[in-house]
């Protein structure tokens, strides 16, 4: 969903951008109706923020568990779980599971020095900066630049850009229909590899029929043009969103959003990365700056592909355990049995080794 209003926006400034060429008459206050339209999105999101839940786990976090257990009775609200079970069993395991994680340490010094946390860090680092390798950015924001080296008038020039967008936006609709079906790490390292086979194409079209002053050659200015559209099939099905369900599912909850923070923060410094120099290099050595994105790009897929684990399905509370923390995982799912009369929780047997252990008067 993230990926999707994000798209919204690119699309419609696109279309903006475009539409707004064809104004000669507005002078210098040609830039005051796109930054009115701009404005126009941030109210939206603040009016629609009083309807959205608070997160389960926060309102547990703060100590609000019967708000947490009402969002989510109410996100479970479907033909799937009639009696509440499924909420209940979720409620239970996310309440332990707290009770945990408030012994752990969750300091940046803390993130550094566990290798658990370390190895969640780096591969928060290393899946948004693969992703940025892919190109996307550079097509994103040098649009018309590219679309004017390869010889397109400066109406094309807006108008592919504006187009690219759009079909983003129908490839990041189609993406939650996919996104749950393949593993994770292989099925964005699939998308990565995919992106770095089109710019492949891509660089050997620009260097062919480009930049050897042949780009008379209608058909090979339009199979670039197409190159990028094929990309946006590979980044906007499998990376565009993708890349940040990963990301939050990595981390446990006490350290999530310090998690978060370094993947975006990743993601921020590939942007000046790429911005800065792509249109010096352009100029400085053409097609040859593709191969600056091909090379990492295809490194870190194949590593995505074999090294990173994968999270799809699993609980949260549980991600612990795959990166060698099982004794930090309060109580897995399949252990949770809920009686079907009274809607009780009975715990399976790690669920009932800690209720002893606080009965006990014990450390979590």
């Amino acid at each position: 969903m993230h990926a999707i209003f994000l798209l919204i926006g690119y699309m419609v400034q696109g279309w903006v951008g475009f539409g707004f060429y064809f104004w000669k008459g507005g002078g210098s206050n040609t830039w005051r109706p796109p930054m009115a339209l701009s404005i126009f999105w941030p109210l939206c999101l603040l009016a629609g923020l009083p309807f959205l839940p608070e997160s389960p786990r926060w309102l547990c976090m703060q100590g609000r568990d019967a708000e947490a257990e009402r969002v989510l009775v109410r996100l479970h609200a479907d033909a799937s779980d009639p009696d509440h079970t499924l909420a209940a069993a979720e409620f239970y395991q996310i309440r332990r599971q707290i009770e945990i994680d408030r012994t752990l340490g969750s300091s940046w010094l803390h993130i550094i020095r566990k290798p658990s946390y370390r190895k969640r860090a780096l591969l928060a680092i290393g899946i948004c900066g693969i992703c940025q390798c892919s190109g996307v950015l550079v097509i994103n924001n040098y649009g018309p630049t590219l679309y004017k080296q390869l010889g397109f008038s400066p109406v094309k020039q807006l108008l592919y850009p504006a187009a690219w967008l759009t079909f983003a936006f129908f490839m990041n609709l189609a993406a939650p229909f996919f996104v749950d079906r393949f593993p994770r790490p292989k099925y964005i390292a699939f998308g990565v590899l995919g992106c770095m086979a089109t710019l492949i194409v891509e660089a050997a079209l620009v260097a062919t029929f480009v930049e050897n002053a042949t780009s008379t050659n209608t058909s090979a200015l339009l199979a670039c043009v197409a190159m990028f559209f094929v990309f946006q099939v590979f980044y906007g099905l499998c990376l565009d969103g993708t890349q940040f369900s990963y990301l939050g599912e990595i981390f446990p909850t006490h350290i999530r959003a310090k998690g978060i923070c370094l993947g975006v923060a990743m993601i921020s410094f590939m942007n000046i990365v790429w911005l800065q120099s792509a249109p010096v290099a352009f100029l400085s050595i053409g097609w040859k700056f593709y191969l600056a994105m091909i090379i990492p790009g295809t490194i870190g897929g194949i590593c995505m592909w074999i090294f990173f684990p994968d999270t799809k399905g699993i609980p949260l509370e549980e991600v612990a355990a795959i990166f060698g923390d099982a004794a930090e995982v309060a109580v897995y799912e399949r252990e949770i049995d809920i009686d079907p009369t009274t809607h009780s929780i009975i715990a399976g047997q790690k669920g009932e080794k800690i209720e002893q252990i606080e009965r006990e008067g014990s450390d979590v």
